[in-house]
């Protein structure tokens, strides 16, 4: 099956069979080495990914339906400018994902910080994630190496350079 869609910023075209999972395309064929899972069920949640902006679980992603999506990895994540924002809310909290989990929890952070872009362009659907949505999205990984407390005080810091970096932008 051949499945056009942008990996990384990078228009690709995939030829793979359809239900061959986005790990694996990921891991395989694209060489990209920063996902750790090869579960195929879902159980640990480090091979998470942005696939329009959305945190998903690419071992839950069969080819078939990623014709025309955007899908960011961490790799890819690394090159853009947001990433500093969540880096320095790690420094400011003290507190950082286990390396195991390090790549998952960053792009769900990401995800959920997405969510305050949109809920500020104007009337919507999308609104600010509560604390218990927080707290939910992050459980999409299942390592226990962040309490709530910490989830949530990550969440905060990086949510208050976000809005720093909109604020300059206009």
């Amino acid at each position: 099956m051949k499945i056009e869609c942008t990996i990384d910023n990078k228009h690709i075209l995939l030829n793979v069979n359809s239900n061959k999972p986005l790990n694996l395309i990921l891991l395989e064929d694209l060489e990209i080495n920063q996902i750790y899972s090869r579960c195929r069920d879902g159980n640990c949640g480090n091979c998470v990914v942005l696939l329009n902006d959305e945190a998903v679980l690419s071992c839950l992603i069969p080819a078939f339906r990623l014709k025309g999506v955007r899908i960011l990895t961490f790799e890819g994540y690394q090159k853009s400018r947001f990433w500093h924002d969540l880096e320095r809310a790690y420094s400011d909290t003290g507190s950082h994902p286990c390396p195991h989990c390090y790549a998952s929890k960053t792009l769900i952070f990401e995800s959920l910080l997405q969510m305050i872009i949109k809920s500020e362009l104007g009337p919507s659907q999308d609104e600010e994630p509560d604390e218990e949505v927080i707290v939910q999205e992050i459980g999409l990984n299942t390592c226990a190496c962040l309490d709530a407390h910490e989830i949530i005080a990550i969440f905060n810091s990086a949510a208050t350079y976000r809005r720093r970096r909109r604020v300059r932008r206009y």
